[in-house]
């Protein structure tokens, strides 16, 4: 059923006049006045139906490239208008509303003088947070040849668009190429240095002509050469959606300022890892996890698709969460991205360690209130093999990660 018009002040003045002279005709029992008052009422009636009868249809065709963006990137929204039938309305204008997240309305004229006549328009918009729209916000106006009834017309055309996290840039995590010798491959980075690859703690029934004297100096643990095998690089990434930690929504549509520091932090260490050739595992707070493998095809996007839809959750620990973490074997990455840090918290990480692995905390910088029980907990995970960093922005993360790299070298 298509929308009703509004009238405009034309009709109500119509109206008003052909009101006004039947009341006084009847009033006064002056018949002269019945049929002027008929004609002001019954002439808005009769361009209502002539209106209907011939007003404009158009077609649409709406499409947004790229599909897939980061939050705060432009992207280009192109519109190819037809007309299907023909009408002699006069001015149609066109309006295209993106919706609150992405932008304002854009208007733009529109020919539909002929049957085929096709108008094209282009804008930008640029969404800032991240998430899922659908843009089906297109209408068009018209007002009938005697200036009566303005006319609004939807036209659906639906076109998703999905706004992945913003991002920023770190440092490479491995060398680009591996050593031609035979032995295990070496990796560069902020998770994982030189001497770590190399070799590992002595264990029984290992060769004693495998030790590595330097290491074993170094160290103050007696180690050997590790065995010749394939590295197969593996990071676990756990993403802190606790509602209780992370706090409420900003109140304008988005997720818990904090949160979103946090999901677009993963998505910049995830596509990061996956770039150097980590198979890396996303894990929330409720212990859900996917791994996704930097050699198959699309990686980068199967790795930011479920951030999109990333949100808190009601878990109130990081029990679940570590239980998924516990399958991370030795010599893998584990990295936390966490909202808060705790004694509690700390427990719990340090419950899921495996040997050699390289474990790293991101966490938010607490409040005054929570300082000293993030300072305790910090120097329990340091005394247990974590390295603990703090998270005020986004902005910093880089230098955060290029500390790591340092750190590991």
């Amino acid at each position: 059923m298509p929308a009703l018009p509004a009238p405009t002040a034309r009709t109500l003045a119509f109206a008003a006049g052909g009101v006004a002279l039947l009341l006084l005709g009847v009033a006064f029992g002056n018949q002269d006045t019945v049929w002027p008052a008929v004609f002001l009422i019954a002439l808005p009636c009769v361009a209502l139906l002539l209106a209907l009868a011939t007003r404009p249809r158009i077609a649409v065709e709406r499409t947004v490239a790229p599909a897939s963006i980061p939050a705060g990137e432009p992207a280009t929204v192109h519109l190819r208008s037809t007309a299907r039938r023909a009408s002699s309305v006069g001015t149609v204008v066109a309006e295209d509303d993106p919706g609150v997240a992405l932008g304002l309305p854009r208007q733009m004229p529109v020919d539909a003088s002929t049957v085929g006549a096709v108008t094209e328009a282009t804008y930008e918009i640029r969404p800032r947070r991240r998430g899922r729209h659908t843009l089906d916000g297109y209408r068009f106006r018209f007002v009938d040849l005697f200036g009566f009834w303005l006319w609004t017309l939807h036209v659906a055309h639906p076109t998703d668009l999905a706004v992945t996290p913003a991002t920023v840039p770190l440092s490479t995590t491995r060398a680009s190429s591996y050593g031609i010798t035979g032995e295990t491959p070496i990796p560069h980075t902020a998770v994982a240095g030189p001497d770590d690859a190399m070799v590992r703690e002595y264990q029984p029934r290992d060769d004693v002509r495998r030790i590595h004297w330097p290491s074993t100096a170094h160290s103050g643990v007696l180690m050997v050469r590790r065995e010749e095998a394939a590295w197969d690089p593996t990071a676990w990434v756990l993403l802190d959606s606790r509602a209780d930690v992370l706090g409420a929504d900003d109140g304008e549509g988005g997720g818990p300022p904090g949160f979103e520091t946090l999901v677009s932090a993963a998505a910049s260490i995830g596509l990061r890892m996956l770039e150097d050739g980590f198979t890396v595992t996303l894990v929330d707070a409720e212990g859900a996890h996917r791994p996704v493998v930097a050699e198959h095809a699309g990686a980068e996007t199967s790795w930011l698709d479920p951030l999109v839809d990333a949100d808190i959750h009601d878990a109130s620990g990081l029990n679940e969460a570590t239980v998924a973490l516990a399958q991370a074997g030795p010599e893998q990455v584990v990295l936390a991205l966490l909202g808060g840090l705790d004694a509690g918290d700390a427990a719990l990480l340090m419950a899921a360690d495996a040997p050699r692995q390289r474990r790293i905390a991101f966490v938010l910088s607490p409040d005054a209130a929570a300082r000293p029980a993030f300072d305790e907990a910090s120097v329990t995970l340091s005394a247990h093999g974590w390295d603990v960093r703090e998270l005020s922005t986004l902005a910093v993360l880089p230098h955060a990660w290029a500390l790591e790299n340092a750190g590991a070298r």
